[in-house]
């Protein structure tokens, strides 16, 4: 015993082995949870803005191997974190003979890369999720940290973003490692390897998307200066010591990652900042819609709006039960316990204002603060479950939440963006209020146009919003109405309607297609001849 007690001078025995196998299987099981839905119906729905990715991805991989540094830099997003996953799961030789072409699915080569690029952004994104559920589980216990892997495997609209090559869950999911990482540090007595995931974490961030940059700082400041008021002077010290880390460790990573900032640090930061603020000062090149009418800044409601209609019923009632426990439940959670998730709540707060300070507003660019209300959520269960420990009905509570959150996710199911919150009357409400549709529907677009095509190929007028979408998935010849008007067809669009961007029906058109998702009507196909 003694031998024992000087092994372990903390007083901490060793985990037993079973202990180990249980928290492997544990994830096992959650990674594959949540990758099921994110790899199932791999190529539904083609998104406007992957093609660009393709195109980019390519174009980087023939940088990386022909040498070329200054190649690396793509767009100012800037997007290396997805051309990494996408290059890589491709093939860097396989991607650079995509030429930088625009992506075309009726290609073997295309639709392997394309389809290879996509699972492997499901599984980096699955990967996360557990790493997020461990970092809760540490934080607020192993029941917190379980319903919150739950909750965030099956979140419809995150399983959505996560599924396609682009950035938005992806940098959701980074943001959300490093915060908890450091809750866990500064709040939870973790060691160094917490500050060196924390930094890993928040350079890949950076070198996703640009607006981590904006949003980096003011979630980690107001956290360590809430952290470090309750400390002693040492303890203060090594906050900060911890911030000087994350900052380095954050740099390492993003230098090596990324070739052209090793090539040109301070010119490639630049480049990146003024993007970032050039892209986010003006609105978007379509417009935005908002309660009816067609909008170039939906204004500071936008983003809370979106969250009432994209989280599910599960997330929002998870966050109101964690707001009723703060007073009814007070005396059965910690003080601290209860600050920790007060700041991730602050944090998801943080993220709807600092993106809805600019005029360009999308939807997606809401999604970081989803992740943060689950968690808060979780909490808020756990909390409960605590409460009805001795009684019978909290493992039955457990599976009911289990349940319901998986028959969310599988009605939304195959394209999961179509997803909004049965409480306000799912896409059909939703329709009326915040513009819809990023591609889904045009696979069945361009399946009847690829069965109905002849030789030379037909010609499709389209409108902008599914012009590139649409292009990568038929072979007939999808076409400007500025550019020419003798086409075989016309193809409308749900977002294009919204904004009052739609073609002209003529007269003689005869309707040919509809398609219906959900009980909307998100396209439409028309025969001109």
């Amino acid at each position: 015993m003694a031998l024992a007690r000087a092994a372990h001078p903390a007083g901490r025995q060793p985990r037993p082995p079973s202990h180990a196998l249980a928290l492997l299987v544990a994830c096992l099981a959650l990674g594959t949870l949540a990758a099921l839905p994110r790899l199932g119906d791999v190529l539904l729905p083609i998104t406007t803005d992957e093609s660009l990715w393709t195109q980019r991805t390519s174009r980087f991989a023939t940088a990386v191997l022909d040498g070329d540094a200054a190649g690396t830099y793509q767009t100012g997003h800037p997007g290396v974190t997805t051309m990494w996953i996408a290059g890589l799961a491709m093939g860097l030789e396989n991607a650079r003979d995509l030429g930088g072409e625009r992506l075309a699915l009726l290609d073997p080569d295309g639709r392997a890369a394309f389809t290879a690029a996509r699972r492997a952004m499901a599984l980096v994104e699955s990967a996360l999720l557990v790493i997020a559920a461990l970092l809760v589980a540490r934080a607020f216990g192993a029941l917190a940290g379980g319903l919150a892997g739950l909750l965030l495997a099956l979140e419809p609209w995150l399983v959505a973003l996560s599924r396609v090559v682009h950035l938005d869950a992806l940098l959701s999911s980074l943001l959300l490692v490093v915060l908890l990482a450091c809750v866990v540090r500064w709040q939870r007595a973790g060691g160094w390897g917490f500050v060196l995931l924390a930094g890993a974490a928040a350079g890949l961030a950076a070198l996703t998307k640009s607006s981590a940059l904006a949003l980096l700082p003011v979630m980690l400041l107001p956290l360590a200066i809430a952290s470090a008021w309750r400390e002693a002077p040492a303890g203060r010290r090594r906050i900060v010591l911890d911030l000087v880390a994350l900052g380095a460790v954050s740099a390492l990573v993003a230098l090596l990652v990324w070739p052209t900032l090793r090539a040109d640090p301070l010119g490639t930061t630049l480049q990146v900042v003024r993007f970032g603020m050039q892209e986010g000062g003006q609105p978007h090149e379509l417009g935005s819609f908002f309660f009816g009418q067609p909008v170039l800044d939906p204004g500071p409601l936008f983003y809370p709006v979106v969250l009432a209609f994209r989280l599910s019923p599960l997330a929002v009632l998870g966050v109101l039960a964690w707001l009723v426990g703060l007073v009814a439940l007070a005396p059965r959670t910690g003080r601290r316990d209860r600050g920790a998730t007060a700041w991730l709540l602050l944090c998801a707060l943080l993220v709807l204002v600092v993106m809805g300070a600019g005029p360009k507003k999308l939807d997606r660019y809401a999604l970081p603060a989803v992740p943060l209300l689950v968690v808060v959520a979780a909490v808020g269960y756990r909390n409960v479950l605590g409460a009805l420990s001795r009684r019978p009905v909290a493992p039955l509570l457990v599976g009911a939440i289990g349940l319901v959150q998986l028959a969310l996710c599988a009605g939304a199911r195959p394209y999961f963006f179509s997803y909004y919150s049965p409480l306000l009357g799912g896409a059909v409400a939703a329709e009326r209020v915040l513009p819809i549709g990023w591609g889904e529907g045009t696979d069945r677009l361009a399946a009847y146009l690829n069965q109905h095509s002849g030789k030379p190929a037909r010609s499709v007028l389209a409108p902008a919003a599914i012009r590139v979408a649409l292009r990568t998935q038929t072979r007939a010849r999808v076409v400007d109405p500025n550019e020419r008007t003798d086409a075989d067809y016309l193809a409308t669009y749900v977002s294009a309607e919204q904004r009052h961007l739609g073609l002209p029906i003529p007269p003689q058109a005869r309707l040919v297609l509809d398609v219906r998702i959900d009980g909307t009507d998100y396209a439409r196909l028309y025969a001109l001849r």
